[in-house]
């Protein structure tokens, strides 16, 4: 099909880091069909990321608009770039409140198809950030009302976040579940392996974390949880995968706890089912705030029980016998408990084959395939 006759799909997005949103985005792109849809990346950064090459290799266009404190030449420049490169039917924009720029000067380059997506619930940050930011995220919200013509959310209170509290009256928002992609999780893993490579003594039980070491993620409360449960138990190890702005502190705190030897930085993975299913035993995610939390779809995908904060969405629940909540307000020594009940639980039986929960997770929204379709429905206005 001649490229001119394709749907041409631009994403706006920071960068394309291994992380949630950035590795759903990958998933679709090697999937999607390029006899049909034609995808290219804008990017608010001139720094290279991980994913920048193998983004090249399949066909796309990395744009570049970086951030400006001058939103009008952010504007031109972006209007510049969809003209260099376009046009465009459809721009899908990941960057939460300010899409709503993005959208607006979307609309002035005439793209018929505007797509504001909230990955994210930062209701609470918003409503404790100072009257400037306050009025940053109401003239924000107004704009993507205005100019967009569809609105995905990844759970309600993402919805609620970006769309407001009365979303579900208008027919331009909607829900869709972001996926993984589950045959990761059908690969059989050597776990002994695995744990050598990561220098895990055998036999010990270790806690996971999968997440950008950023605010919502709550890596110091992980910290202060590891803390208590080392002390009761020496060979328990955890391991954090991820990168971002936050990890030099968290490492720091490690010094300060003496927990080097203990705790297992892994940096930014490509292989996060390896190693769910190879070096995990119990998946805690704290986050002070979730969109939704795809790490945790994963982890239940890997049959791994889960400890969550009550902030995440209960959309985020697939598997009721791996799930368990707890406020944040509950003191360290309960979360503790929990982990401790999880061991002795494992040790007498399996919660739920990994087999078994893997098929529950294909049968539900967040197979990768089911948001393809629907995505795919989106960017043809059907």
């Amino acid at each position: 099909m001649d490229n001119n006759h394709k749907n041409r799909i631009l994403h706006v997005i920071y960068c394309m880091n291994p992380g949630g949103i950035e590795n759903w985005l990958m998933n679709l792109l090697r999937v999607f069909n390029r006899d049909l849809f034609h995808v290219d990346f804008l990017f608010h950064t001139e720094k290279t990321s991980a994913y920048d090459e193998e983004i090249l290799n399949l066909g796309s266009n990395i744009l570049r608009c970086p951030w400006s404190k001058r939103p009008l030449k952010y504007s031109r420049n972006l209007k510049k770039l969809i003209n260099k490169y376009g046009p465009y039917n459809v721009i899908h924009s990941h960057v939460h409140h300010f899409s709503g720029w993005v959208l607006r000067s979307a609309y002035q380059a005439g793209i018929p198809i505007r797509i504001a997506h909230s990955h994210s619930n930062i209701t609470t940050l918003i409503s404790q950030s100072n009257w400037i930011r306050k009025g940053y995220y109401i003239y924000m919200k107004h704009l993507v009302k205005r100019y967009a013509t569809v609105g995905i959310a990844t759970s309600e209170r993402s919805a609620v976040s970006l769309f407001g509290h009365k979303w579900k009256t208008d027919q331009r928002w909607r829900v869709v579940p972001c996926g993984i992609d589950v045959n990761l999780f059908k690969e059989s893993v050597d776990q002994f392996a695995v744990r050598r490579k990561l220098g895990i003594p055998p036999g010990s039980f270790v806690m996971g974390h999968v997440g950008r070491f950023s605010e919502e993620k709550n890596h110091p409360f992980i910290i202060d949880v590891f803390s208590e449960v080392i002390r009761k138990d020496p060979s328990v190890r955890l391991v954090l995968v991820g990168d971002g702005e936050h990890l030099s502190n968290i490492k720091e705190l490690t010094r300060e706890r003496g927990l080097e030897k203990e705790i297992i930085f892994t940096g930014s993975r490509y292989n996060v089912a390896e190693l769910m299913l190879g070096a995990m035993d119990v998946f805690l995610f704290p986050s002070l705030w979730e969109g939704l939390g795809l790490a945790i779809v994963e982890a239940q995908a890997a049959g791994l029980p889960c400890i969550l904060s009550e902030q995440i969405p209960y959309e985020a629940d697939i598997l009721s016998p791996l799930i368990n909540r707890l406020p944040l307000s509950k003191s360290v020594g309960k979360w503790v408990e929990i982990i401790f009940d999880i061991r002795q639980k494992k040790k007498k039986e399996k919660l739920i084959s990994q087999k078994d929960s893997l098929q529950i997770v294909l049968n539900s929204p967040f197979n990768l395939e089911v948001g393809k379709s629907k995505l795919e429905s989106i960017y043809r206005q059907e």
